[in-house]
């Protein structure tokens, strides 16, 4: 369960990701999560049986959630994610973002 010092954390870090965003800056923000699953797909997109259509996501508990702010732009993406996630995530909207994405 989030402690009020949590809830406060949590303000502050959106707060501030959500005004870096208004400069034209992309933004994320992590905040901690006590339920719910990982949003993350873990299928392998270039196996011969990949399936588009579907996707099992990954198993494991959120901890987490990255809060994603396009820039200059009221749009905010929360996605749920487990700790082993967390590094692939940055990764990916990092690529987004170096590709001229959530511009």
């Amino acid at each position: 369960m989030n402690t009020p010092l949590d809830t406060f954390r949590s303000d502050q870090a959106l707060a501030a990701a959500r005004d870096i965003a208004a400069t034209g800056t992309p933004a994320v923000a992590f905040t901690k999560v006590d339920s719910g699953p990982c949003a993350w797909c873990d299928c392998d997109v270039t196996a011969e049986q990949h399936n588009p259509e579907f996707c099992a996501g990954c198993p494991c508990g959120a901890a987490m959630v990255m809060h994603v702010f396009n820039a200059n732009a009221p749009v905010r993406r929360d996605i749920p994610l487990c700790v082993g996630h967390q590094a692939d995530a940055l990764r990916f909207v990092a690529a987004i973002v170096q590709a001229g994405g959530l511009l």
